[in-house]
Protein backbone atom coordinates (compact mmCIF):
# COMPACT_ATOMS: atom_id res chain seq x y z
CA UNK A 1 0.00 0.00 0.00
CA UNK A 2 1.46 3.39 -0.86
CA UNK A 3 1.76 5.72 2.47
CA UNK A 4 -0.57 8.61 0.77
CA UNK A 5 -3.16 5.94 -0.53
CA UNK A 6 -5.82 7.72 0.86
CA UNK A 7 -5.30 11.03 0.30
CA UNK A 8 -4.35 10.56 -3.17
CA UNK A 9 -7.86 8.92 -3.88
CA UNK A 10 -9.66 11.66 -1.97
CA UNK A 11 -7.80 14.29 -4.38
CA UNK A 12 -8.44 12.42 -7.44
CA UNK A 13 -11.96 11.85 -6.59
CA UNK A 14 -11.98 15.80 -5.57
CA UNK A 15 -10.54 17.01 -8.37
CA UNK A 16 -12.66 14.48 -11.28
CA UNK A 17 -15.78 15.67 -9.19
CA UNK A 18 -14.72 19.24 -9.56
CA UNK A 19 -14.24 18.98 -13.33
CA UNK A 20 -17.25 17.21 -13.72
CA UNK A 21 -19.15 19.82 -12.63
CA UNK A 22 -17.56 22.58 -14.66
CA UNK A 23 -18.18 20.34 -17.43
CA UNK A 24 -21.88 19.73 -17.54
CA UNK A 25 -21.73 23.58 -16.57
CA UNK A 26 -20.02 24.14 -20.25
CA UNK A 27 -22.09 21.68 -21.73
CA UNK A 28 -25.54 22.91 -20.44
CA UNK A 29 -24.62 26.26 -21.56
CA UNK A 30 -23.95 26.22 -24.70
CA UNK A 31 -27.31 24.17 -24.96
CA UNK A 32 -28.93 26.64 -23.33
CA UNK A 33 -27.20 29.20 -25.65
CA UNK A 34 -28.23 27.23 -28.86
CA UNK A 35 -31.85 27.13 -28.02
CA UNK A 36 -32.52 30.22 -26.78
CA UNK A 37 -29.86 32.74 -27.92
CA UNK A 38 -27.20 34.18 -26.09
CA UNK A 39 -29.43 36.26 -23.92
CA UNK A 40 -30.11 33.14 -21.60
CA UNK A 41 -26.46 32.74 -20.27
CA UNK A 42 -26.32 34.96 -17.42
CA UNK A 43 -29.50 33.31 -16.58
CA UNK A 44 -28.29 30.24 -16.94
CA UNK A 45 -25.13 30.99 -14.74
CA UNK A 46 -26.57 32.34 -12.04
CA UNK A 47 -28.96 29.23 -11.60
CA UNK A 48 -25.88 26.63 -11.89
CA UNK A 49 -24.53 29.01 -9.15
CA UNK A 50 -27.36 28.47 -6.76
CA UNK A 51 -28.55 24.77 -7.57
CA UNK A 52 -25.01 23.01 -7.33
CA UNK A 53 -24.30 23.95 -3.48
CA UNK A 54 -28.41 22.92 -3.30
CA UNK A 55 -27.39 19.87 -4.98
CA UNK A 56 -24.06 19.49 -2.91
CA UNK A 57 -26.70 19.23 0.46
CA UNK A 58 -29.17 17.22 -0.62
CA UNK A 59 -29.38 13.67 0.26
CA UNK A 60 -27.32 10.99 -1.99
CA UNK A 61 -30.73 9.30 -2.92
CA UNK A 62 -32.50 12.74 -4.12
CA UNK A 63 -29.45 13.75 -5.75
CA UNK A 64 -29.44 10.48 -7.95
CA UNK A 65 -33.22 10.21 -8.96
CA UNK A 66 -33.43 14.28 -9.77
CA UNK A 67 -30.32 13.50 -12.06
CA UNK A 68 -32.20 10.12 -13.29
CA UNK A 69 -35.46 11.99 -14.27
CA UNK A 70 -33.28 15.13 -16.23
CA UNK A 71 -31.63 12.17 -18.21
CA UNK A 72 -35.47 10.57 -19.13
CA UNK A 73 -36.44 14.16 -20.04
CA UNK A 74 -33.22 14.82 -22.16
CA UNK A 75 -34.18 11.63 -24.21
CA UNK A 76 -37.79 13.20 -24.73
CA UNK A 77 -36.42 15.25 -27.67
CA UNK A 78 -33.78 12.65 -28.79
CA UNK A 79 -36.69 9.97 -29.23
CA UNK A 80 -39.31 12.59 -31.19
CA UNK A 81 -35.97 13.26 -33.76
CA UNK A 82 -35.12 9.51 -34.27
CA UNK A 83 -38.78 8.99 -35.32
CA UNK A 84 -38.87 11.99 -37.22
CA UNK A 85 -36.00 11.08 -38.80
CA UNK A 86 -36.64 7.45 -39.50
CA UNK A 87 -37.88 7.72 -43.26
CA UNK A 88 -34.65 9.51 -43.92
CA UNK A 89 -32.24 7.36 -42.22
CA UNK A 90 -34.32 3.81 -43.69
CA UNK A 91 -34.16 5.55 -47.75
CA UNK A 92 -30.19 6.75 -47.15
CA UNK A 93 -29.66 2.69 -45.87
CA UNK A 94 -31.24 1.39 -48.61
CA UNK A 95 -29.36 4.15 -51.12
CA UNK A 96 -26.13 2.98 -49.56
CA UNK A 97 -26.70 -0.37 -49.96
CA UNK A 98 -27.77 -0.83 -53.14
CA UNK A 99 -24.55 1.50 -54.35
CA UNK A 100 -22.30 -1.18 -52.34
CA UNK A 101 -20.57 -3.82 -54.40
CA UNK A 102 -20.56 -7.31 -52.16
Amino acid sequence: MLPFGEQIVAVSLSLFAFTTILGWSYYGERCAEFLFKHKVVLFYRCLWVVVVPIGALMSLDMVWSIADILNGLMAIPNVIALFALSGLVVRLTRDHFAKRPD
